[in-house]
């Protein structure tokens, strides 16, 4: 009686194991693996040097008072960021260490950008199509200029020229915000309560980074503000620039009203206070300097009063922000390898 059983036993085995593919086809379960797409330079990959060997990620330093710090030189240049009254203070020769420290003021986020060898700053939206956009030197040079990396979206972005040039996004350009450079003489006299970034704001065993004993002075600087929406081009060098040096402005405060982009612009600077900037006139009144007011620079017509951060804080429009073209400085040099359009002041 247990033969038969076996058997059946037998049987069923065989039905399933066997050859039976027209009943039970076979399927292939293995997904193939995504094809990744690998981005070429959009530039001449005989302009770049380097590697792609990140600097040490800034982020969210911690930061001091300026009345606090007491081992800075007057002579030191710092990128001075104020956003909705507040005010963040970045030296150069810190900044050295990283070329790029992601921050936020109240909420918004930024990159202070800054290489030490063409000596040009840059403040960039922290965020990028709905995105944080936080950047790090790539290691990477175009023309001695830092060359910066969303590791996000792994992108590569000319810092001179704003512009993508490897990844995704390439021949697109990144948002700036405006700042303004000025001395730590300039920032320990005027704004005591400022948060200032030091060699000690980011964690020795985050940062990685060897301090650059080369402090960052007074150079052969000039400012340059960048026409139309875009800065640079990969290809053309199309974009027009002004250029203003810091003997176009006496020891006074003095106040330029040029066209750039078919739009009123002021250019405001001082030679002993070390400064130069520049705001759009988004309305039809007439600006004038003050003399000896300094953080407060200029007037207008509308009894207004305006900081050197664009800021009212007087009159009509107090809390009101002037928007500004892209500017910043850098040594000329560099301005002329990255544009062959400028436009003088005369």
């Amino acid at each position: 009686m247990k033969h038969p059983f076996i058997l059946v036993i037998i049987g069923l085995i065989a039905l399933s194991c066997g050859g039976g593919s027209d009943d039970f086809p076979e399927t292939n379960n293995t997904v193939a693996p995504p094809i990744e797409r690998e981005f070429e330079w959009t530039i001449d990959k005989g302009l770049i040097n380097g590697s792609d060997n990140p600097f040490p990620l800034a982020k969210d330093p911690v930061m001091f008072q300026a009345k606090n710090v007491q081992f800075l030189a007057d002579d030191i240049l710092v990128a001075a960021v104020s956003l909705e009254g507040e005010v963040k203070i970045y030296p150069y020769n810190y900044l050295n260490n990283f070329e790029s420290v992601n921050d936020k003021i109240n909420g918004r986020p930024y990159a202070i950008t800054y290489c030490p060898l063409t000596q040009s700053a840059l403040l960039i939206k922290g965020e990028y199509k709905n995105d944080p956009f936080i950047l790090r030197a790539s290691g990477y040079l175009l023309h001695d200029n830092v060359i910066l990396k969303n590791e996000k979206s792994d992108t590569y972005w000319s810092q001179m020229m704003g512009q993508c040039i490897k990844g995704s996004y390439a021949g697109e350009f990144s948002e700036t915000l405006n700042f303004v450079e000025m001395t730590w003489k300039t920032v320990r006299e005027n704004f005591p309560d400022a948060k200032v970034f030091t060699n000690t704001s980011v964690p020795v065993a985050q940062s990685g980074a060897t301090a650059n004993k080369a402090d960052v002075k007074i150079g052969d600087l000039v400012y340059g503000i960048i026409s139309g929406n875009n800065l640079g081009s990969a290809d053309g060098k199309s974009a027009k620039v002004f250029i203003y040096h810091y003997d176009d402005f006496g020891v006074s405060t003095t106040l330029k009203s040029v066209n750039i982009n078919n739009r009123k612009t002021l250019v405001i600077g001082n030679k002993n206070d070390h400064y130069i900037t520049s705001y759009i006139n988004d309305s039809n009144a007439s600006f004038e300097p003050i003399q000896n007011g300094f953080p407060i620079v200029m007037k207008d017509s509308d009894n207004n009063e305006w900081n050197v951060f664009g800021q009212a804080v007087a009159g009509p429009r107090l809390g009101d922000q002037l928007q500004s073209h892209t500017g910043f400085f850098a040594l000329f040099w560099a301005w002329e390898k990255f544009y062959n359009n400028f436009s003088f002041d005369e």
